[in-house]
């Protein structure tokens, strides 16, 4: 293993260890820090840059927040979204699971197969699925454009009610009081309306089809894992979802990973999976710099900003969705935009489950609509798709799924 690969490992350990026990999380963030800064010359030009960013902003805003005399602790910058760096690592050991394309080619899947299989897939193993039904569905290494969007949109709508997406980890973070069992049947309808959506859109273009085969038994791995997480968090509530998915995570990955080359599969996941987290964790760090310095930055203010909202409902909520959606079309991530939104609107006390929601379908419709998405741009580098293409056939996607999550806040809202 290499020097970053143990300090990775070595923070999900103490992650689960310092959670558990209630411990100071801070040893296990100071491991992600070093793993990240120890990788950050290796990391893409872009991730760089937008890491760089939100380090330097959160740190102005932190300077400034300090010099008002903020109640914060400054080290709350590297502790806020160490539960999500935790989680995403114990996510990570599922694609040690991942199963084996079948040999038989003249096995062919249908569109509505082929979408549900990534999505319940992509609700596990997350961006693996993408490569996973790519290799097996690519002619001449391309996909058409019913191939992508099925698997590229199918995959991220599962961000709306998974526990193994980051996503959810984020939403349970930046909504303090969520409840993630009240929040699920939510997350799902959104999932069921951009899915239809997708299938509507792909299924008018009536071009010849060659899909991903799915078998029952391979929806085992998704279905099983979806099953663990709620019941023990419906066992154990203090256990939070994110120590749930880092514990289950790893363990089912080891039970669940086929029997003819584990060897070989562990070899790739400790020495080179691990460091393969960086650009995630470099996004996720500097997204808590910023997101707690605002946050110290509020609180320094001992009557607040003046906002010009007193309330923070449901259309206030469909709005930032949409705001939130077409920034993600300049490739900025809804992370950002999510760290950003939820320090402001803290003080108006929002609904969580409502908050929950937003930041879930922010996720889902942002990275499945933006070209410049990382699911979307592993597509059109993989597959040779032009991202100006990915963005026509996206856009009207994006504004029609917004309508369609702007349904679900009315509905959440008829029922409040």
């Amino acid at each position: 293993m290499r020097p970053s690969s143990v300090l990775i490992l070595a923070m999900l350990a103490l992650s689960v260890i310092c959670s558990l026990f209630h411990w100071p999380i801070w040893p296990a963030a100071v491991l992600a820090w070093l793993a990240t800064l120890r990788l950050f010359r290796q990391l893409p030009r872009t991730s760089r840059r937008q890491a760089g960013v939100l380090f330097g902003c959160g740190v102005a805003l932190w300077l400034a927040a300090l010099v008002r005399g903020t109640p914060y602790s400054l080290l709350h910058a590297l502790t806020i979204n160490q539960s999500l760096v935790m989680m995403f690592a114990g996510v990570s050991f599922l694609t040690m699971a991942t199963p084996q394309a079948k040999g038989d080619t003249h096995q062919i899947g249908s569109r509505l197969g082929t979408m549900l299989g990534a999505h319940l897939f992509g609700a596990a193993i997350n961006l693996s699925v993408v490569f996973l039904f790519g290799e097996r569905m690519q002619h001449e290494g391309r996909l058409t454009r019913s191939q992508a969007l099925l698997v590229g949109r199918g995959f991220t709508a599962a961000a709306a009610w998974s526990p193994f997406f980051v996503a959810m980890g984020v939403a349970l973070t930046y909504a303090p009081g969520l409840n993630y069992v009240g929040l699920v049947p939510w997350g799902i309808l959104a999932a069921i309306l951009l899915l239809s959506l997708n299938y509507l859109d792909i299924a008018r273009l009536k071009q010849p089809f060659v899909g991903y085969p799915i078998e029952k038994s391979a929806l085992l791995m998704p279905c099983l894992l979806a099953i663990v997480v709620i019941g023990l968090h419906l066992t154990w509530p203090d256990l939070s979802i994110p120590l749930i998915i880092a514990m289950v995570s790893p363990l089912f990955s080891f039970l669940l990973m086929p029997k003819d080359n584990r060897r070989q599969r562990m070899h790739h996941q400790f020495t080179q999976g691990l460091q393969r987290l960086a650009p995630q964790f470099a996004l996720f760090l500097g997204a808590g710099v910023i997101s707690s310095g605002l946050a110290a930055l509020l609180a320094s203010f001992p009557d607040g900003l003046d906002l010009p909202l007193d309330h923070f409902g449901h259309w206030q909520a469909w709005f930032s969705l949409g705001l939130i959606v077409v920034v993600s079309f300049t490739g900025i991530h809804p992370l950002i935009g999510i760290a950003t939104l939820a320090p402001l609107v803290a003080p108006l006390n929002p609904d969580p489950t409502l908050l929950g929601l937003l930041f879930l379908m922010s996720w889902a419709l942002g990275t499945g609509s933006s070209p410049l998405s990382g699911s979307n741009l592993a597509i059109c580098v993989r597959y040779q798709i032009a991202v100006r293409d990915m963005l026509h056939w996206n856009l009207p996607y994006a504004i029609v799924g917004w309508l369609c999550c702007g349904l679900v806040f009315g509905l959440h809202a008829a029922l409040s």
